[in-house]
């Protein structure tokens, strides 16, 4: 299994884009359904939720801030 993204890279990336509003708003509808699956999960790793949920936060703050 490969390494996650971190959150700071995930951000580079979107305001390096071409348009990070659209970025933004494809991860602020699929970001919160990643997060309930993984606390469905029957072996839901703690770990993995607080990154999600950290990136979640980021992309929220940065929609604030662009739109």
């Amino acid at each position: 299994m490969s390494k996650p993204i971190s959150t700071k890279n995930l951000k580079e990336l979107i305001l390096r884009s071409e348009n990070p509003l659209i970025k933004i708003n494809i991860l602020l509808k699929t970001l919160p359904h990643h997060i309930v699956r993984e606390s469905q999960r029957i072996d839901s790793n703690i770990k993995i939720m607080k990154d999600l949920t950290k990136k979640y936060t980021m992309v929220q703050k940065l929609s604030q801030e662009i739109i």
